[in-house]
Formats: structure tokens, C-alpha cells, sequence
């Protein structure tokens, strides 16, 4: 049976795997994710929207003030820019970060079923929505 005990575990093991992947670069999971969540959901209208999504994501550990913080030192990098979008430096560094932890990801899944990952994936996407609606 699955449980929140096995999805916990599994984060566990693959935050660890990808710390490490990207250990080299000098740069943390957070920044990292927060190019990945830019890129992928943004460009976001107004800091706001998404310091409220990075705050709410709590495998991150971040409060507001620590994603308030994150992306003023990603934008005094040059890596993020007003609108929050990423800048074409911004983009290479996670084209660079992404490139580190491509071969990890790919021992990682190598020889699971994609039937398999869809219904995984399918079921996560479920029990986050799930978990939103019973804590509103």
C-alpha cells in the first residue's frame, strides 16, 4: 500500500541525489528549483504570485522572507528579471544545472515502465490537489 511514509522517502532520496548532482555549480537546490519553476510556469505577472507558490511548496523549507531574499540575489546576478522571467544568463545556468543532473535522472528511470510513470505521475498530480482541498 502507498503511503505518505514511501512518497517522503522517495523525495528524501532523490533531493539527495540531486543536491549532489548540482554540488559542484556552488549553487543550492532552492535556486535551482526556483529557475526550473520561473522557466516552467512563468513568466510570472507580479513577485507575488510567485513567492506565494515557493512559500507553499514545503519540501522547499523557504517562508516568504527567504523566497523575498532568493530572488533579489537572483536578480542581483542578473539571472532573473523584473516580470519575473528569466534572463538569457539565467536560462544558461539552468540549461547548465539541467545538463549536471540529466545523468542521474536517467539512472534513476532507466528501465521503469512509461505505463508505470504515467499512472505515478497521475496519482501525485492527485493527492497534491487532495491534500490542497482538505487543508482549505
Amino acid at each position: 500500500m502507498l503511503t505518505g511514509q514511501d512518497i517522503g522517502e522517495a523525495e528524501g532520496a532523490l533531493t539527495a541525489l540531486l543536491e549532489r548532482s548540482i554540488a559542484p555549480s556552488g549553487r543550492t537546490r532552492a535556486e535551482y528549483l526556483t529557475l526550473r519553476v520561473i522557466a516552467g510556469r512563468g513568466p510570472f505577472a507580479h513577485d507575488a504570485q510567485l513567492i506565494d507558490f515557493l512559500a507553499g511548496q514545503r519540501q522547499l523549507g523557504l517562508d516568504r522572507a527567504r523566497v523575498v531574499t532568493l530572488l533579489d540575489s537572483l536578480r542581483a546576478e542578473g539571472l532573473v528579471a523584473n516580470g519575473v522571467e528569466l534572463t538569457a544568463v539565467g536560462h544558461a545556468l539552468l540549461a547548465d544545472l539541467t545538463t549536471a543532473v540529466a545523468p542521474v535522472n536517467r539512472q534513476v528511470f532507466a528501465g521503469l515502465d512509461p505505463d508505470d510513470l504515467a499512472v505515478a505521475h497521475r496519482v501525485l498530480v492527485q493527492l497534491v490537489e487532495r491534500a490542497h482541498a482538505i487543508a482549505r
